[in-house]
C-alpha cells in the first residue's frame, strides 16, 4: 500500500497523459511501441501488411524519441515483424524515457524501491518463523506435544511463501487515476489502452494483429486493469 501510494514523487504529474504514457501505465513497455506503431501507421509513415510485417513510406522520421526510433528499426531492416519490433524495441533507451517521466511524476512504481519495501515486509513473517521453529526443536527435543505448533508453523511458511510471490503492482493509486481520467479518442490512443485490438479501422487493425496472431504485449508480474481493484495496470 504504502509502495503504491506515489510517495517517493519527484516530478510535478502529468497534467495530460500522451498516448505512449497511457500505453505504459495500461499495458508497460510492449504497449508503449505498438502506441507508437499505430500512430505511425495512421499518419502515412508506416504501412503494415496483413502478414504481420511493417515497411517505411516516405522519409519522415517520427514526432517523438519512440516514434523515431521504431522509424529507425523499420528503415535498417527494410522490412520488420510488429511481433519482433515490440518485442525488442519495448527495451530501448526511448522506451526507458517514458517510463523513468511516469516514475518520476509518481505514476509507476520505482523497481528498486519496490523491492527493498517488499524484503522489509517479509522481515516480521521471517522473524515469527524462526521463533516458531525454534520452539519446535525445543518441543521436540523435551518430547512435548507439537502438534498445534507444527500447524502454525505451515501456515507462517505459507504465508511468507505467498507474500514472497505476491507482486507489486507497478501502478500507483495516481497512477491508476490518471488512467481513469484519460480521454480515449483517438486511434493511437485506443491502441495504447487496449493494444492493437482496439484499433478502430478494421483493414489496420486486421494489418496491425497479422494473419499469425500478433497480440498486444503486456506487463510481467502484474496486469494492467487487474491492479486491486482500479482496473487493468512496467515490464
Amino acid at each position: 500500500m504504502l509502495t503504491r501510494s506515489g510517495a517517493a514523487t519527484t516530478t510535478a504529474p502529468i497534467q495530460a497523459l500522451s498516448a505512449q504514457e497511457l500505453a505504459c501505465l495500461t499495458g508497460g513497455p510492449r504497449r508503449v511501441v505498438e502506441a507508437a506503431v499505430a500512430q505511425l501507421v495512421d499518419t502515412g509513415q508506416l504501412r503494415a501488411s496483413r502478414d504481420g510485417y511493417l515497411q517505411l513510406v516516405g522519409r519522415s522520421g517520427g514526432g517523438d524519441p519512440v516514434e523515431r526510433t521504431v522509424v529507425a528499426d523499420v528503415s535498417r531492416h527494410g522490412r520488420r515483424s510488429i511481433s519482433i519490433l515490440t518485442r525488442r524495441l519495448a527495451e530501448s533507451d526511448a522506451v526507458e524515457e517514458v517510463v523513468a517521466r511516469l516514475v518520476g511524476a509518481g505514476y509507476l512504481v520505482d523497481d528498486e524501491l519496490a523491492k527493498r519495501r517488499k524484503v522489509i515486509s517479509l522481515v516480521p513473517v521471517v522473524v515469527v518463523f524462526s521463533v516458531g521453529v525454534v520452539r519446535w526443536l525445543e518441543g521436540v527435543a523435551g518430547d512435548r506435544p507439537v502438534g498445534w505448533l507444527t500447524a502454525l508453523l505451515i501456515c507462517s511458511g505459507v504465508i511468507g511463501y505467498a507474500m514472497y510471490r505476491q507482486a507489486i503492482c507497478p501502478r500507483t493509486f495516481e497512477g491508476a487515476n490518471a488512467v481513469g481520467r484519460a480521454s480515449v479518442t483517438a486511434p493511437a490512443e485506443l491502441v495504447a489502452a487496449g493494444g492493437f485490438t482496439r484499433h478502430p479501422d478494421q483493414m489496420i487493425r486486421d494489418a496491425l494483429t497479422g494473419r499469425r496472431g500478433v497480440t498486444s504485449g503486456g506487463m510481467s508480474g502484474c496486469v494492467p486493469n487487474s491492479c486491486g481493484t482500479e482496473g487493468n495496470c512496467k515490464g
